[in-house]
């Protein structure tokens, strides 16, 4: 092998690996971390010792016309990226993951974002009774992302007349699949789209935080 053609392929090694792509096993595994971090921290119950928490709350509580008391619990998990400065103690941060709890009315609504180093979104997992128009049943809902790049979209059904009002019963729901492909059905395009949407606004309000 000539060194023209060894440093070729050497290039082009390299740009695969720098080029790597996620997929739905290493999205499972970065969320299986990330569930495994959060078990590990400290909380106030029982006097339970763990790691220390890290992360950022968000509470919001208000009375909303036609719907009433409406709380709404954002939780930002974050990881620490390189600093120019060596052993800075508050080297910068990025948006790793976030949890999102909420009611309107009785109905709850619980979402999950899963993101890398570089702010793009790979994973989101939701349950609402919204997701299809004109049906109020509970559905679960996963899309993994490669980029912008849909790998896979799953709906789970929960029983019709399902209701769900606590959300320490979401695990309890006995749900049966609905649907799963490498496209999003028009159906479901609304809820989604506010997925994103979401994803996007929790994104601007970590930094908004953390630059503050």
């Amino acid at each position: 092998m000539n060194k023209r053609i060894a440093f070729t392929l050497l290039i082009i090694v390299s740009m695969a690996t720098a080029c790597a792509q996620n997929t739905i096993e290493s999205i499972r595994a970065e969320y299986k971390d990330v569930h495994e971090m959060i078990a590990h921290m400290a909380t106030d119950k029982e006097g339970l010792m763990g790691a220390p928490p890290v992360y950022y709350n968000v509470n919001i509580v208000q009375n909303l016309p036609g719907t009433g008391a409406h709380r709404h619990d954002i939780r930002m998990y974050y990881g620490d990226l390189e600093s120019d400065e060596e052993g800075d103690p508050y080297p910068p941060h990025y948006l790793r993951f976030v949890t999102s709890r909420y009611n309107y009315a009785a109905r709850v609504f619980y979402e999950e974002y899963l993101f890398d180093k570089n702010g793009k979104l790979m994973f989101v997992y939701a349950v609402t009774p919204d997701a299809v128009d004109d049906e109020t049943i509970y559905r679960e809902l996963r899309l993994w992302f490669d980029g912008k790049r849909l790998l896979r979209f799953n709906v789970k059904k929960a029983p019709k007349g399902y209701q769900l009002d606590d959300y320490e019963n979401l695990k309890k729901i006995k749900y049966e699949e609905e649907y799963t492909g490498k496209s999003i059905p028009e159906k479901y395009r609304d809820a989604t789209d506010r997925y994103m949407s979401s994803a996007k606004r929790f994104l601007n309000m970590f930094e908004a935080i953390d630059e503050n």
